[in-house]
């Protein structure tokens, strides 16, 4: 599995994300130790008319911001999301960043970190555009690889006797997405898996080590034996991570209402792409996006803006 993920991370990328992620070291100098690239512009390969995303990874937000209260909101519930635009030849390159400490990094990606807010993430395919060292490359590639098998073994008791791997990472997409208030069509756990299906396919057997699990005679299928316990567990684990995810979920978009520039413009957007659902926010709303942001979360959801 580690060969895999460092190949990913040393794929090469367009120029314009190499801009945008330089803006990015512009902002934040020595503090930043790893630019990470993800998402649907990597996925799609294009990034024209679409934004960027980024986890910038901090050495310690202590030294990475210039205000004290955005080092504790990162700490205490990263991470902080941030927008930027930088000119690119005769266009304009749009991306966001999240920013996460390399210990978090390392920590919300391990078995031990219950959320899937990263680990669900980073289990998907990643460009490595900036490292300050191989010593870094190496820590990220581990984090990665962390939270791949943190995905697969968090799932595990929840699939069926037999199973094979597309229906493993289908479930745990799903399972992943559904902690959080999601805009995306409901197919999106499928459209990730078949973006990269070799690829998930090849992970499974390491992903799963260690598990007792086995491959079923003659077929791609896995075989695997999980105590009706075990699935309880399992079960009671994923619906508490619904809970408290979906409210994480909620003080983040209110956290990024914040620290975007034109931040509430911007998030309303994205529902819209992903939902059809418009809404245009009134002057008032624009300049007081925390106070806002319930009244219109509340109103976007009754609409079907949110599953």
């Amino acid at each position: 599995m580690g060969a895999m993920i460092l190949s990913e991370l040393r794929q090469p990328v367009a120029a314009s994300v190499r801009a945008a992620a330089q803006e990015v070291r512009r902002r934040h100098g020595a503090s930043l130790v790893a630019c990470l690239f993800y998402g649907s512009c990597l996925r799609d390969g294009r990034d024209e008319d679409r934004v960027i995303d980024f986890y910038a990874i901090a050495d310690d937000y202590r030294h990475f911001y210039d205000s004290r209260l955005s080092a504790v909101l990162n700490a205490i519930l990263p991470p902080n999301v941030y927008y930027l635009e930088t000119n690119f030849g005769d266009r304009v390159v749009r991306a966001k960043y999240a920013v996460v400490s390399l210990g978090q990094l390392i920590r919300r990606t391990s078995p031990a970190a219950f959320q899937p807010s990263l680990w669900g993430r980073l289990a998907q395919p990643c460009a490595l555009v900036y490292a300050r060292d191989s010593v870094v490359e190496e820590t990220v590639a581990g984090a990665l690889a962390a939270a791949a098998k943190t995905m697969a073994a968090e799932t595990l008791a929840l699939m069926p006797a037999e199973f094979t791997p597309d229906q493993l990472w289908i479930r745990a997409f799903r399972e992943s997405y559904g902690t959080e208030l999601r805009a995306e069509r409901s197919n999106r756990p499928q459209d990730l898996y078949c973006a990269y299906s070799e690829r998930y396919d090849g992970l499974t057997a390491a992903a799963l080590s260690g598990s007792e699990c086995l491959a079923a005679a003659g077929a791609p299928a896995i075989r695997h034996r999980a105590s009706a316990g075990k699935r309880r567990a399992a079960r009671l684990r994923w619906m508490i991570r619904r809970l408290l995810g979906k409210t994480t979920h909620v003080l983040r978009l209110l956290k990024a209402a914040y620290t975007f520039k034109d931040g509430l413009d911007y998030i309303l957007w994205k529902i819209e792409k992903h939902s059809g659902v418009h809404t245009t926010p009134t002057p008032w709303q624009r300049r007081h996006p925390l106070m806002a942001a319930p009244s219109l979360a509340w109103r976007l959801y009754r609409r079907g803006a949110f599953r």
